[in-house]
């Protein structure tokens, strides 16, 4: 595997497509309403951003339909492998690959009419201006950005207390934090966005209360389970507190009058002035 498939901290292998469903699903909705929000429409040319394994790739091509295309970039190309198998299986013409780092790069050709990103821009703390330069030359005078990515973390909490609970939401942060990363990017994008030459015309708030079995509860606990050994094994938590805290998630689990509160996330729309 090249280095370029390898150096995602949080991996690229099966574990992680499959994860990254289920975060899909658990967003869904307000994913859709980020889309509508931003204008992407029938005809269109949109850059999926941090595209990973295409799973909001196909979604795109389906709102731009067969007279639009959708770039998926991404500099993974074990992910783009699979965009590109998954679009011959389903018979997908509109959908095209790029294997690119945008801190790396001026430019993404394509003169896009959009671009999105989820969870991306969190990933790229030491070089954003360059990033989002680069999104900016990429697009069409007039093309949008439609960004979902953290506003912060600490958000995160559970009632009933859940021993660990806390530690596996600090260990996050500091995960992020020890490999470029910030869980609070959304705090600082729009002014980010503003220098970068883009006029953000919507920002909203997403996430709340889950209860079990709920979308949200169920994204968060598969967290703690695919990942408490990597925090683990990174010291960012103990193991004890790992042990301590799977256990009282499966006994929390099972409570009715039991919910948790997500991490809030920011959605906005910046446009690149005519």
């Amino acid at each position: 595997m090249s280095q370029a498939a390898t150096d995602y901290f949080i991996g690229v292998n099966p574990l992680e497509v499959e994860r990254l469903r289920d975060q899909h699903t658990a967003w869904l909705p307000e994913t859709q309403a980020l889309w509508r929000q931003a204008g992407f429409a029938s005809g269109q040319h949109i850059a999926d951003l941090g595209s990973g394994p295409g799973i909001n790739t196909f979604d795109l091509a389906r709102i731009v339909g067969a007279a639009g295309r959708v770039a998926a970039v991404d500099k993974a190309p074990r992910y783009l492998d699979f965009v590109r198998a998954e679009s011959a299986r389903r018979g997908v013409h509109n959908v095209y690959t790029l294997e690119t780092d945008l801190a790396a790069e001026n430019v993404i050709p394509g003169d896009f009419d959009g671009a999105f990103c989820r969870f991306f821009l969190a990933f790229l703390i030491d070089h954003l201006d360059a990033a989002l330069a680069c999104i900016y030359h990429s697009l069409k005078p007039g093309g949008v950005l439609a960004a979902m990515e953290y506003l912060t973390l600490h958000s995160a909490t559970c009632s009933p207390a859940v021993r660990g609970f806390d530690a596996h939401t600090q260990g996050w942060v500091d995960y992020y934090r020890s490999n470029g990363g910030d869980t609070a990017v959304g705090r600082y994008l729009p002014e980010k966005l503003t220098a970068a030459g883009f006029q953000v015309t919507y920002t909203g708030c997403v996430g709340g209360m889950a209860r079990p079995g709920d979308r949200w509860w169920i994204w968060w606990g598969r967290l703690m389970q695919d990942f408490g050994d990597k925090l683990v094994s990174n010291r960012f938590m103990t193991a004890e507190t790992l042990e301590h805290l799977q256990h009282d998630w499966l006994l929390v689990s099972k409570n009715p009058n039991a919910f948790i509160y997500t991490p809030v996330l920011l959605q906005l729309v910046a446009r690149k002035l005519p």
